[in-house]
């Protein structure tokens, strides 16, 4: 795996263990009745008043369901988990396809846990993971948490439960690590595998509370299939989250899922999830990612062309100006960065604006889905006429000759992308090439009039070290600002909400190189 995949991954799934130094600490309040459209939210969760204590016989002692005790469900589930076979009784689903998973309702037997752990999450300190591939809220590792049924069911998970599922998959399993994780409106866990050291069994338990969670509240657990290249391909199984429901499965070369984005304002998706770790980490053989050859992440660039073309017929006449690009010059120095505003005249952007919104541009959907999901034009001739002459701007003689005027940089190729988003776009940290550094990014959005339109979305410069909350610069999506941006970081887009009043907008990114 290439170091850049594994130190996203460190961070994936649906739980984090480590380094809380830079994260933001919130308590999460009975009731909040603010409701704001895209930031996160502190949702009611389930207090239940009248729930009586359990008799002085139970000592609060957890147990399984008794059919899941059983020698003919523990033989049934072997033979089936064996053979790859899909099977399923009692509340009990063995899913094979894409890859093995379990799916229990009624998982623990003792509801009076369960409502109490509900009301525990209202106590927990909650840390807030803002990374490429994720934003929710999380708890601290299990290990360290004190409140008193939270803790019951985590020595439970710990010694009950790794014995029950080592002996249903024959894995040797030695440990456990697990936390709580809560997902509020507008929250979402990517594309990932759990890939990671000594991971072998990866489960989530869910406490939703009494209210059915819908499928149209989105947070549902999604399974990838893979393409005949071996790389994750599409969504093809949604497990919805129910209250005491146990999923688990063996993480491997093909177990790619994700946590779909959460589309509601008054409950949350809720869970205690982790992994059980065996003594020697598993050999996984992944099969090697081939980068694209166009775009940005290709090895082909584009060297300056002589194009009959007028920079004053496009670029607003303060922007040409020697005193500007003087002081621009000067900002970027300093900054690394900087953002024209209505660099283009208003007519031409909008003549371009006209072509991609109400002309046939041929748009193609390009991935893998755990390194980008965006579309991208890839025939540049096909494309409307006043489209081409655009895209042929920023490859042209002139536009380096400003650009050197604006950076003092000798720059000798560009390669560039011409993209379209909508909402569930994103490019995360394992689309970046970091063979491509210290080049000069032009990036220009197209057709979001408004900050506010677009949900997410934002381009970030971000170092590998840092939280994206830290990042070095970002860039919100908003028409006819052309950002001028010094690379020697990554970069990445965040992904867009669903909840995004833009349906599509479109953008151009052109990386230059000395």
């Amino acid at each position: 795996m290439e170091k850049h995949e594994s130190l996203s991954e460190e961070s994936d799934s649906e739980m984090e263990c480590e380094d809380w130094d830079n994260s933001t600490i919130v308590h999460l309040q009975p009731k909040v009745e603010k409701r704001i459209y895209g930031f996160h939210l502190m949702p009611t969760c389930i207090q239940d008043p009248s729930t009586e204590p359990p008799s002085k016989q139970s000592k609060l002692s957890l147990e399984l369901r008794e059919a899941l005790t059983t020698s003919t469900f523990a033989d049934n589930f072997k033979k089936n988990w064996n053979n790859h076979k899909e099977f399923t009784v009692d509340n009990i689903e063995l899913i094979v396809d894409p890859f093995k998973v379990c799916v229990i309702q009624n998982f623990l037997k003792d509801d009076f846990i369960i409502n109490k752990v509900l009301e525990e999450f209202n106590e927990l300190e909650w840390n807030k993971r803002n990374l490429d591939l994720y934003e929710f809220f999380q708890s601290s590792d299990l290990k360290h948490i004190d409140s008193k049924y939270t803790k019951i069911v985590y020595e439970f998970l710990k010694h009950n439960v790794k014995n029950w599922v080592q002996n249903l998959t024959g894995q040797e399993l030695t440990d456990i690590s697990a936390t709580c994780s809560l997902y509020s409106d507008t929250d979402y866990l990517l594309l990932h595998d759990d890939q990671q050291e000594d991971r072998l069994i990866a489960f989530v338990l869910y406490f939703t509370g009494p209210r059915t969670w819908q499928a149209s509240n989105g947070g549902a657990l999604q399974l990838f299939s893979k393409d005949e290249s071996g790389q994750p391909y599409a969504a093809v199984k949604n497990i919805v989250p129910c209250n005491n429901q146990f999923v688990f499965f063996q993480v491997t070369n093909d177990s790619y899922h994700q946590v779909s984005e959460v589309l509601n304002k008054n409950d949350c998706r809720m869970s205690i999830n982790g992994w059980f770790h065996t003594k020697v980490p598993p050999v996984f053989n992944v099969p090697p990612y081939v980068p694209s050859n166009f775009g940005l992440f290709s090895n082909t660039s584009t060297k300056p062309q002589e194009l009959d073309l007028d920079l004053e017929s496009w670029i607003n006449p303060e922007y040409l100006d020697s005193e500007t690009a003087h002081y621009i010059q000067e900002h970027i120095e300093e900054h690394s960065e900087i953002s024209l505003h209505n660099y283009f005249k208003e007519e031409a952007f909008q003549e371009v604006l006209n072509d991609l919104q109400h002309h046939n541009v041929n748009w193609t959907l390009i991935g893998p889905p755990n390194r980008r999901s965006y579309e991208v034009a890839l025939e540049q001739e096909t494309m409307p006429s006043i489209l081409q002459r655009f895209i042929n701007l920023f490859q042209s003689y002139q536009m380096f000759s400003l650009l050197k005027q604006y950076t003092d940089l000798d720059l000798t190729s560009v390669r560039f992308e011409l993209q379209r988003w909508t909402p569930g776009c994103y490019s995360l940290l394992t689309d970046y090439d970091w063979s491509q550094k210290n080049e000069l990014d032009l990036v220009l959005f197209l057709g979001c009039p408004k900050i506010s339109s677009v949900i997410g979305g934002r381009i970030m410069y971000v170092s590998t070290e840092e939280e994206i909350q830290q990042a070095l610069i970002t860039l919100e999506p908003e028409d006819n600002n052309l950002n001028i941006v010094f690379r020697d970081t990554a970069r990445i887009t965040k992904y867009v909400s669903k909840y995004s009043s833009c349906s599509v907008y479109y953008l151009l990114i052109c990386s230059y190189s000395e």
